[in-house]
């Protein structure tokens, strides 16, 4: 079973792989002075996975079923 940790980091490595810097702060939000991503899909995954309460931190099912990470989605 994945833990909420695991949840942070795969939003934390994918706001670095958007944004070119870790996420500060613990915020969804992008770095000062760069614009944020035009992908709503990947923005909801940013903004779910990188809540700090672990209560509302998305869970490995939810992140599984996300439109962007279902591969039947993108197939």
């Amino acid at each position: 079973m994945t833990s909420k940790a695991d949840i942070w980091s795969a939003g934390a490595i994918l706001y670095h792989l958007t944004y070119g810097q870790p996420p500060i702060h613990d915020t969804a939000q992008p770095p000062l002075g760069i614009q944020q991503t035009r992908s709503i899909l990947v923005q909801d995954i940013i903004h779910h996975c990188l809540q700090r309460n672990l209560n509302r931190r998305a869970n490995h099912y939810w992140l599984a079923e996300h439109p962007l990470t279902n591969s039947t989605a993108i197939a």
